[in-house]
C-alpha cells in the first residue's frame, strides 16, 4: 500500500509539472525566446527535467492546498467528509446517517455532536460541528488504514490531489496565457494568427471547468470510501461478538 501511495504521490506532483513546464516553454517559443529548460535528449537533461517538473509539482500542489482548495471549500462549504454527517444534508439518507454517527460513537466512545458554548450564534455552531465532524472523519480514516481495509481511499486521495493541482495548473496558465494575449495584442495581431491563442485560452477554461468537478467528485468518493469501510468493518467485528 505504501508503494503505491507513493506511486500516486509521485505522479500527483511529476504530471502538473512536466504540463506547466511544457505550456510556459511553448509560451517562451512562442514569443521568440529560448526554453525555458532547454532538452537534447541525453539522459541527463531528461533527468534534470523530471527533477524540476517534480519540484514545479509541489509547488503546484502547495498553492492547490493553500489558495484553490481553500476557495472551493469556501464556496461548497467544506469537505464532504464533515457536510455529510449534517442532518438534513446531502450524501447520505437520514437513516445511514443516523446508523453511521451511531456506529462511530459506540466503535470509539467518542461524543459525536459538540459541546456549543452558551450565547452563540448559529455560524458558531455550525463551524464547530464541522470541525467535530471532520476529527470523527479522521478517526475513521485512521482506522481503515491501520486495518489496511482497502486501497481505494488511496487512489480517490491521489486522484484528488492530481485534479486540485490540473485545477490549480489550468487556472494559472490561464491568468498567463490571458496577461500575454492583451500585453502583446498588436505583435500577435500583426505576426500570428488569434485563433491559437483563443483555443489555447477556450482549452484552458474546459480543463478548469472539468478539473474542478472531478476534483469535487473525487473528494466525494474519497469520503464515501472512508466512511463505507469503517462501517463494514463495525458490521463485521459486531458480528463477529455475537
Amino acid at each position: 500500500m505504501l508503494q503505491k501511495f507513493a506511486l500516486y504521490d509521485f505522479l500527483a506532483n511529476l504530471i502538473p509539472g512536466l504540463a506547466f513546464l511544457w505550456a510556459l516553454s511553448w509560451l517562451a517559443q512562442f514569443f521568440g525566446h529560448t526554453p525555458i529548460i532547454p532538452i537534447s535528449g541525453s539522459i541527463g537533461d531528461a533527468s534534470v527535467l523530471i527533477a524540476w517538473a517534480y519540484i514545479v509539482g509541489l509547488l503546484i500542489q502547495g498553492a492547490a492546498q493553500g489558495v484553490v482548495e481553500r476557495i472551493v471549500l469556501a464556496s461548497t462549504g467544506g469537505f464532504p467528509s464533515a457536510r455529510w454527517l449534517i442532518d438534513g444534508g446531502e450524501g447520505f439518507t437520514e437513516e445511514h446517517r443516523r446508523q453511521l454517527k451511531e456506529a462511530i460513537h459506540d466503535y470509539f466512545a467518542e461524543p459525536v455532536e459538540p459541546k456549543n458554548p452558551k450565547d452563540a450564534d448559529e455560524k458558531t455552531i455550525q463551524n464547530l460541528r464541522l470541525r467535530r465532524y471532520q476529527e470523527l472523519f479522521y478517526l475513521c480514516y485512521n482506522l481503515v488504514d491501520q486495518k489496511k481495509l482497502s486501497d481505494r481511499p488511496l487512489a480517490f486521495n491521489a486522484h484528488y490531489g492530481l485534479f486540485r493541482a490540473l485545477l490549480t495548473f489550468s487556472l494559472t496558465l490561464l491568468i498567463v496565457y490571458g496577461s500575454a494575449l492583451l500585453w502583446k495584442w498588436n505583435e500577435i495581431a500583426q505576426r500570428y494568427s488569434l485563433g491559437l491563442f483563443e483555443c489555447v485560452l477556450l482549452f484552458l477554461v474546459l480543463a478548469s471547468v472539468i478539473s474542478y468537478f472531478r476534483m469535487k467528485k473525487r473528494g466525494e468518493d474519497f469520503a464515501k470510501s472512508i466512511y463505507d469501510l469503517f462501517y463494514a468493518f463495525y458490521r463485521q467485528e459486531k458480528g463477529a461478538k455475537k
